[in-house]
């Protein structure tokens, strides 16, 4: 073991640590690419994969079907041997950041799927009667809420895609791997080679898996569920909501989303659509007695809090959960039948 290590190996490899830092901002460049690459290509097939549209549901499922179940490596394989014979050479570093990029996307788009699918349907619904588009919905109602979902789980992620780039030491890629078995191969000095890039991928690696763990303790921790009552002071005007994560419901949840709470708060809202008695989702002009109008307002960028509703709308929503407590109540007690 002592001469695996011995000390004049490892002086001869931080002889060469010019080439250790070129070979370690290559793996962190290629990385970094991949990741953008493999987020944006997560959230786009995420939001193909819930579309109400079955030909665009297809082509997400295929993607994600096809990409996971070819190996990386294959797939490196073919940009780098394959695409020359059709015209088309890469650099190895961009062959990284598309390989990897487009390996990840179909695992970080599955993620995004299963935050997406864990918010009620009520969301999407109550959005819609806000006059929300499709797109608007998902980035301030749908997304915003479920990051406290997706985020330690695309950390992982990005863990993951950091050490999968040692593939590209099989085509030259110039990243740490490649430079372990380039100075390995020159030198045989197998331990130092190989324990330099193993503290090096742990350095980068070891805070992305401790910032997932941070994250779902800290999402875990800010999560307050707000009902009954307590949702009339969100309703008050001027109120201030506290960060955090929130389920309302009724007009409360209205109040919030016409207010613009899902752009103001740190974390996440949870909404549920108010409902009429007939069991139909109820728009604004008929919660509040007026018409939207010009809102949302793009001059400041955010949405205004609704008007205050008119004369006897308040009480009506407001005592319905008392008046079904209530009901109940007598119910137990052996009145009403």
């Amino acid at each position: 073991m002592g001469e695996i290590f011995a000390p004049y190996k490892w002086e001869a490899l931080f002889a060469r640590w010019p080439d250790i830092l070129a070979a370690f901002g290559t793996t962190v460049g290629i990385s970094a690419g991949a990741l953008v690459l493999a987020l944006a290509l997560g959230f786009v097939f995420s939001m193909l994969s819930v579309s109400r549209f079955k030909p665009l549901r297809a082509v997400a499922r295929l993607y994600v079907e096809v990409v996971q179940n070819v190996p990386l490596l294959l797939q490196v394989f073919v940009l780098y041997a394959v695409f020359p014979l059709l015209g088309l050479s890469l650099a190895s570093f961009w062959i990284g950041v598309l390989a990897i990029g487009v390996y990840h996307g179909a695992y970080m788009s599955e993620v995004v799927r299963s935050g997406i699918g864990s918010i009620h349907r009520g969301q999407f619904e109550a959005a819609k009667s806000q006059g929300f588009t499709y797109l608007q919905t998902m980035m301030l109602v749908i997304l915003p809420q479920a990051m406290r979902i997706i985020l330690p789980p695309l950390a992982v992620q990005a863990a993951n895609l950091v050490k999968n780039t040692s593939v590209l030491a099989l085509i030259a890629g110039g990243e740490l791997m490649y430079f372990s078995n380039s100075f390995a191969g020159d030198t045989s000095y197998y331990g130092p080679a190989y324990g330099a890039a193993a503290v090096l991928y742990f350095a980068i690696c070891f805070p992305l898996s401790r910032a997932a763990v941070y994250l779902e303790r800290r999402m875990r921790s800010r999560r307050h569920v707000v009902t009954g009552d307590a949702t009339e002071v969100l309703e008050a005007d001027g109120a201030e909501v506290t960060p955090g994560t929130h389920d309302l419901t009724g007009r409360a949840a209205a109040a919030a989303l016409a207010g613009g709470v899902t752009t103001m708060m740190e974390g996440t809202t949870s909404l549920v659509p108010p409902v009429s008695d007939k069991g139909r989702y109820l728009t604004y002009a008929e919660l509040y007695g007026v018409d939207r109008g010009a809102w949302p307002d793009p001059a400041h960028g955010s949405y205004p809090r609704p008007r205050k509703p008119r004369k006897g709308h308040a009480k009506r929503f407001a005592s319905r959960d008392r008046r079904r407590q209530a009901g109940g109540a007598r119910r137990g007690r052996g009145g009403r039948k």
